[in-house]
C-alpha cells in the first residue's frame, strides 16, 4: 500500500462522497418517479408518456449529481487532452467490439420486463443524453476526482462498483464492465473525449440495430439471430471481439506516456497524526 497515500489528507472527491452522490440521485430518483406512478394510475396516462417522464427525472438527478460532484471537485472539469487519430480509432474498434460481445449478458442473466417496442426520435435523443450524462458524471466527475486521491485500482473497482444502482443484473455487469473499459481509455490518456466519442458511437450503433434493423434490443441477445444460421461463427465472433477489445487497451498503454494524477503540491496537504 501507498504510504504516500495514507498521510494525505483527501480532499475533493473521495469514495464516500461519490457512494453519497450515487445513492441520493438514485433515491431521489425513485421517490419523484414514484409519486409520478400513484399520480398517473388515477390518470392512465399513456405508456409513452410515463417513459418519456422516467427519461426525463433520470437525465435530470444525473445533471444535478455531476453539478454536486463538479463542486466537490473544486469547480475542476475533466481534461481534454488532444491525442492522436490513431488513438481514436483504437477505442473506436474497442468499444464496438464490446457492442457485439455485451448483448451475451443477456443470455447469462435473463430478466423480463415490460416494454413498449416503438421508438420516437425523441426517445433517442433522451437515451443518447443520458449516456452521455452516465459518461460524465461516472467518469468525467466521479472517476476523475478520485485519481486526485487515490491510486488507478482503487478508482477502478469503485467507478465500476458504482454501476450496482442499476440494480438489474445484467444492467449492473454490462455498465461495470462499459465503464472499466472506458475509465481505462481516460486514466491513461486524460482525454474524456475520447469516452464521449466511444459513448456516442454506441448510442448510433444501437439506433441502427432498432431503427435500420428493426431488432428490439431492449432484453435480448440481438447479435445472436443474426447468426442464426451460422452459430459457431458467432462465438468464434466473441473470442475475435476479446481479442480485440484486450489488444486495443495494450496499444493505447503503449502509446501513451502515465500520467501524474495526484499533484499533492498542488491542491492537497499533509495530515501527520
Amino acid at each position: 500500500m501507498n504510504e504516500f497515500d495514507l498521510l494525505r489528507k483527501k480532499t475533493g472527491m473521495t469514495i464516500a462522497k461519490a457512494w453519497m452522490l450515487m445513492l441520493s440521485g438514485v433515491i431521489a430518483f425513485i421517490l419523484i418517479v414514484g409519486i409520478f406512478g400513484a399520480v398517473s394510475g388515477f390518470k392512465k396516462s399513456g405508456m409513452a408518456d410515463v417513459e418519456i417522464f422516467v427519461f426525463c427525472t433520470l437525465l435530470l438527478m444525473l445533471v444535478l449529481c455531476g453539478l454536486w460532484g463538479f463542486f466537490v471537485n473544486k469547480k475542476e472539469l475533466p481534461f481534454f487532452k488532444k491525442q492522436s487519430a490513431l488513438i481514436a480509432f483504437l477505442c473506436l474498434i474497442v468499444i464496438l467490439a464490446w457492442f457485439y460481445i455485451s448483448p451475451i449478458l443477456y443470455d447469462l442473466f435473463p430478466y423480463e420486463s415490460k416494454k413498449d417496442n416503438k421508438t420516437t426520435d425523441i426517445t433517442f435523443v433522451l437515451e443518447l443524453l443520458l449516456s452521455l450524462s452516465l459518461t460524465a458524471l461516472q467518469i468525467g466527475v466521479i472517476g476523475h476526482g478520485l485519481l486526485k486521491n487515490y491510486q488507478f485500482g482503487k478508482v477502478l473497482l469503485s467507478v465500476a462498483a458504482l454501476s450496482v444502482v442499476f440494480v438489474v443484473p445484467q444492467a449492473v455487469v454490462g455498465m461495470a464492465i462499459q465503464a472499466i473499459i472506458m475509465f481505462y481509455v481516460y486514466y491513461r490518456t486524460a482525454a474524456f473525449q475520447l469516452p464521449i466519442l466511444m459513448t456516442v458511437v454506441l448510442s448510433l450503433a444501437e439506433l441502427l440495430f432498432k431503427q435500420g434493423l428493426k431488432i428490439d434490443i431492449s432484453n435480448n441477445n440481438y447479435i445472436r439471430p443474426l447468426m442464426a444460421q451460422t452459430p459457431t461463427l458467432y462465438y468464434v465472433g466473441i473470442v475475435i471481439c476479446l481479442v480485440i477489445i484486450t489488444g486495443g487497451l495494450f496499444y493505447i498503454n503503449k502509446l501513451t506516456k502515465p500520467i501524474a494524477w495526484q499533484r499533492p503540491d498542488e491542491d492537497e496537504s499533509m495530515a501527520f497524526l
